[in-house]
């Protein structure tokens, strides 16, 4: 969202931001930047948005989703009308599902026209969730979560003017879902130039890092410690696994030892990047981008990621990076890279130069403008 709002400001377009303060993601307003705050004007609500077993047994019950009705604040609906109220815009994005429940009082006080920017399409991250889980009472009940989500996205998507789904892919889901509205593809962008191109330290050390209270990266490292980390350390015992992310589970935490690290919320991602040599996004479910993909081919390294890691980024497989599904090819993968160091430059350098080329923050905003000018 930073990254879609500085594509804005490198193409002239004013911007107001307006967001919710969760527990879970808290920020102190007072201490964002001087600049960042005059250029977004932004301001906070506060909500609440902590699962609660009772709610969420409610919202199951009544065949509510659980997942959107905690997003879902009187507060935020009145300052939302007041900001509308009192200036004029000519666009009002909501950026993911999550924004959805106040289309209508968006409608009630302003024309503008109303832009959905989802993240990811929503159902799908627990349609997979649910695919791959082995216990049949939380496969149950996350099945169950997916149909109400799905109905209610689908009930969103032509309530809105325009669309702006990250990847191809979700384009093509929303076609599925009968959404008739325009809708450009448009994915995640980076400055480059804000990310130094890192030498290759030729060591033997492999790296993820990402917000670990995020599911589908819980499930995915944990897959990748337990089926793909031992094939690796079978064939070479001199390799080093380091885990990093905001709300790691106790479970990976406690696995903390010489030649695996794991740590949760750090300060220094740039560092963390320079310092290893293969960088690995095994994801199993999910949708959308991942925008540390993009970050870490920016950087210039050297990444293997599965299919879903993938989708979204046009990116080649051998020639950006590399990518494998099964635990037997994984490893391989991350020990082809862990053994040749000219592999690992070639591809960073590919990696870089199409990041470059292809999903630069100025362009981006530039064809968002001629997207909801033109329509």
């Amino acid at each position: 969202m930073h990254n879609m709002q500085k594509s804005w400001w490198s193409n002239e377009v004013t911007v107001k931001v307006l967001t919710f303060n969760t527990i879970k993601h808290p920020v102190d307003l007072q201490k964002l930047p001087a600049d960042y705050v005059a250029n977004t004007n932004i301001e906070g609500v506060f909500l609440d948005n902590r699962i609660k077993p009772v709610d969420a047994l409610k919202s199951l019950m009544a065949g509510e989703s659980y997942n959107i009705k905690r997003f879902v604040s009187t507060d935020f609906e009145e300052k939302l009308k007041s900001v509308l109220v009192n200036d004029q815009y000519d666009v009002v994005q909501l950026e993911s599902l999550y924004m959805a429940p106040y289309i209508d009082a968006i409608r009630a006080v302003s024309k503008a026209n109303i832009v959905f920017r989802p993240h990811n399409i929503e159902y799908k991250i627990w349609q997979r969730l649910a695919k791959n889980t082995i216990n049949p009472i939380k496969k149950f009940y996350l099945n169950i979560l997916t149909k109400q989500l799905k109905k209610y996205e689908q009930g969103v998507l032509n309530k809105v003017d325009l669309l702006l789904p990250l990847t191809w892919e979700d384009a093509q889901l929303l076609t599925n879902m009968q959404c008739r509205k325009s809708m450009m593809v448009l994915p995640i962008g980076v400055n480059a130039n804000e990310y130094s191109e890192v030498p290759q330290p030729n060591n033997q050390v492999v790296f993820h890092l990402g917000a670990m209270d995020w599911l589908p990266n819980v499930e995915g490292i944990r897959w990748f410690v337990k089926k793909v980390w031992p094939l690796v350390l079978k064939e070479n015992k001199n390799a080093e696994l380091s885990l990093a992310g905001k709300g790691m589970p106790a479970d990976l935490l406690n696995l903390n030892s010489e030649r695996l690290k794991v740590v949760d919320y750090i300060s220094d991602a740039p560092t963390f990047f320079k310092e290893g040599q293969v960088m690995v996004v095994p994801l199993l479910s999910g949708s959308g981008m991942r925008v540390k993909i993009i970050e870490g081919m920016a950087m210039g390294k050297a990444i293997v990621t599965t299919n879903i890691g993938l989708e979204g980024i046009i990116a080649q497989h051998q020639k950006e990076l590399l990518v494998a599904d099964s635990a037997e090819d994984f490893a391989a993968a991350v020990l082809q890279l862990l053994n040749d160091n000219s592999l690992v430059v070639r591809l960073g350098n590919e990696a870089r130069e199409l990041i470059q080329t292809r999903y630069d923050l100025h362009f981006l905003g530039k064809k968002w403008k001629e997207f909801v000018e033109n329509n």
